[in-house]
């Protein structure tokens, strides 16, 4: 398949929620095989669940073998099939930023540490990220690639073109990216989300996001960076004056629904450092394998839980999974 065949694809899948791609340099890099490269996958029943292990201290956990975890379906143990480590995967990483009114502030900031993030995850050929920012629309500004000159280059466009509102539409950006841009990627996927929280103008609910970013095994990782969270609201990384953060309770449910995690950016928790924990995860991530029964009815939703048999671990993975068709 072209490159021009992949793009208009990406178009029209896109268009169901909005969004559009960017004007902008093919996405070949110096290893033309990572951009070109076509998969042959086999349709199956398997649901892979991406998890993350913790100590008490937020350590992550990288060592444990598949005998350590537990795995429950709608409250019943099952037996773990398959079992892997980040190590074995490839990574694909999307980086969705919101440029609405109430961000603009930090872009300057967000491209700067990002940039050093997309450096620092896309080591290996087969690792790929692509670049999103959204407002009243939901623009791509690189595609899937390895090259992180490419990517350096579409960060310095952050914030341009934008439709100048309050409008942001995140769960259609989620919902998007999780069906059309990571849905049929192999190995470990993620959305990193850098964001107020200030869900306004979307076509589709927080819930039909979740459930694609289900779907796909899609993690997603969200940062609250606002306002709210800026050098005049905080003393030591704690909220003043008793006021809270109107955006959190959305980005908290899309993150623990989902496998990930959510982060507030504060004076003690600079972007950078967030940026290397959420590598920390993505690197130690394990993948679990688990095929439904036959019975089980195709699109129908089932509850996961996954755990270890040391209590003393905190485990991030999806609370549920929808059957293939």
């Amino acid at each position: 398949m072209t490159r021009l065949a992949r793009a208009l694809i990406l178009s029209l899948l896109c268009v169901r929620a909005g969004c559009s791609v960017a004007q902008q340099a093919p996405t070949s890099t110096a290893n033309p095989q990572t951009d070109d490269a076509v998969t042959l996958r086999v349709t199956t029943r398997t649901v892979q669940i991406a998890t993350v292990v913790h100590d008490r201290a937020g350590v992550p956990q990288e060592s444990l073998p598949r005998d350590d975890f537990t795995l429950k379906v709608d409250g019943k143990e099952q037996v773990i099939q398959h079992f892997s480590k980040a190590a074995d995967l490839p990574l694909t990483l999307a980086l969705i930023v919101d440029v609405s009114g109430s961000q603009r502030t930090f872009i300057g900031d967000e491209w700067r540490a990002s940039d050093v993030f997309f450096q620092s995850m896309l080591t290996r050929p087969q690792d790929r990220a692509t670049l999103l920012q959204v407002d009243a629309r939901i623009r791509i500004l690189m595609g899937l690639t390895n090259a992180t000159n490419r990517l350096h280059l579409a960060l310095t466009q952050l914030g341009s073109d934008t439709t100048n509102s309050a409008a942001t539409r995140l769960n259609d950006a989620v919902f998007a990216t999780a069906r059309s841009i990571l849905g049929q990627e192999p190995g470990r996927k993620a959305v990193v989300l850098l964001t107020d929280g200030g869900e306004n103008a979307s076509r589709t609910s927080l819930e039909q996001a979740i459930e694609q970013a289900q779907r796909n095994n899609v993690s997603v990782y969200a940062v609250d960076y606002s306002a709210w969270t800026g050098p005049d609201m905080l003393r030591g990384g704690f909220r003043v004056n008793g006021m809270g953060d109107p955006g959190l309770p959305l980005l908290t449910k899309l993150a623990q629904t989902t496998g990930g995690h959510v982060y507030t950016v504060s004076h003690a928790m600079p972007l950078q450092k967030i940026y290397e924990q959420i590598a920390d995860d993505l690197r130690t991530e394990y993948e679990l394998g688990y095929t439904p029964p036959p019975d089980l009815k195709p699109n129908s939703f089932h509850k996961l839980e996954v755990r270890t048999r040391d209590k003393n671990l905190v485990v991030q993975a999806r609370s549920g999974f929808y059957v293939q068709p």
